[in-house]
């Protein structure tokens, strides 16, 4: 027990008088490790909620897509050189439609694509309800609150209209009834409110014109355009749209959240710490005397300085280690029980997400340790300005 290490636990854990314990110090370790088990657990959710935002993104956009800019934009020869380049390609388009079932309305965007039951089973377990047929005639897939909206179940037909084609000569727009396919809940109220799907034999009965209006949708290895052929990007006939792209803001704003959580959060252990400042000041107080001997008996003021430095290092270690063990257990129970239910939508088992990442613990380990080495600064600085002849006449 002659060690420094040794030497700092005792001072700092056992007061003088009577050999008390140091309750202080007890606080202080509480307190960096409930700091480090709320970040763990609050970054743990954040990165559950974006990685379940993320699969949604990647499960309901196209990989990328080719738009058309002007009418030099020629689907065929583009088609063609994406082809010689390994990249697969397939007919694709949006389109305004408005939705009717019954007496009711509702304005949607139409995903045209090339193979219907591709993308249904594309969506994986994102469908939540299908007819278990295959559909005679046209068929959609909708979204779980437009369904819920107009009343609409898997078999049931409605009427598509294109108000954007109405022709000079004829004031009534273009229509088509279809059956609904199936129903998907992605759980972003955007895509399940305001999207339908729907084949490309299916709307150029209702879009005239269609082929004029579409680009093509990418699939396969490619690097931000950077391997599409340049004839296909540098004639300004076309450009390139990623989900990325599409969705920049949504993923910024989860970013600057989890950054915003992290250093507000980061808050609790830096009150921690400042009580350790004051712990630690006080036990150089009641200590003043047994400096004083260290000094005598040899110490320099760099042993000394090392002694308080290693007391912060000793309460952020242990407060990390408990607040890790705390909130990893917990992320790893949530992953093996479901224990905390979620708020619904976005998870399909209803169970609160939670991703533990390791950068995550590196960072919060290293920002509470260097937190507390540095609350531990000014008390180690004061203990080493201690003289012997100061410690010899001090007075408690």
């Amino acid at each position: 027990m002659n060690s420094p290490w040794a030497l700092s636990l005792r001072l700092l854990l056992w007061r003088h008088e009577g050999r008390r314990l140091n309750l202080s110090t007890l606080v202080s370790v509480v307190g960096v490790a409930a700091g480090s088990a709320v970040l763990i657990l609050t970054l743990s959710i954040l990165n559950g909620f974006e990685s379940d935002v993320w699969h949604s993104l990647e499960m309901f956009e196209e990989e990328a897509v080719l738009l058309p800019r002007s009418s030099q934009a020629n689907a065929v020869l583009a088609k063609a050189a994406l082809a010689a380049a390994g990249i697969e390609s397939q007919p694709y388009a949006e389109r305004k439609l408005v939705v009717q079932y019954g007496d009711d309305y509702r304005l949607v965007t139409a995903r045209i694509v090339s193979d219907l039951d591709a993308r249904q089973a594309a969506f994986d377990d994102a469908v939540t309800q299908a007819v278990p047929y295959t559909v005679d005639g046209p068929g959609v897939i909708i979204g779980s609150l437009l369904a819920n909206r107009l009343g609409l179940l898997p078999g049931d037909d409605l009427r598509l209209l294109s108000p954007l084609d109405i022709a000079l000569t004829d004031p009534t727009p273009p229509q088509l009834t279809a059956t609904v396919q199936a129903i998907f809940d992605i759980g972003i109220l955007n895509f399940d409110e305001a999207f339908i799907f729907i084949d490309f034999a299916s709307a150029e009965a209702l879009v005239p014109r269609l082929a004029s209006y579409s680009g093509l949708a990418l699939s396969g290895a490619y690097d931000a355009g950077k391997v599409l052929p340049e004839e296909v990007l540098q004639d300004g006939a076309w450009s390139l749209r990623t989900w990325e792209t599409d969705h920049a803001a949504l993923l910024t704003a989860m970013k600057m959240e989890k950054l915003g959580s992290t250093a507000v959060l980061f808050l609790i252990i830096l009150v921690a710490s400042f009580n350790a400042t004051s712990t630690m000041v006080m036990s150089v107080m009641e200590k003043y005397r047994e400096i004083g001997i260290l000094r005598s008996l040899g110490a320099s003021r760099r042993f000394v300085r090392a002694l308080f430095l290693r007391q912060g290092l000793l309460i952020g270690l242990t407060g990390v280690i408990m607040g890790v063990g705390l909130g990893t257990g917990t992320v790893l129970l949530q992953a093996a029980t479901s224990f905390i239910p979620g708020p619904g939508g976005l998870a399909a088992d209803g169970a609160l997400p939670m991703v533990l990442r390791w950068m995550d613990l590196l960072i919060v380990m290293a920002g509470a340790l260097t937190m507390n080495l540095v609350a531990a600064w000014y008390p180690a600085r004061y203990a080493e300005s201690i003289s012997p002849a100061q410690a010899v006449n001090y007075e408690k």
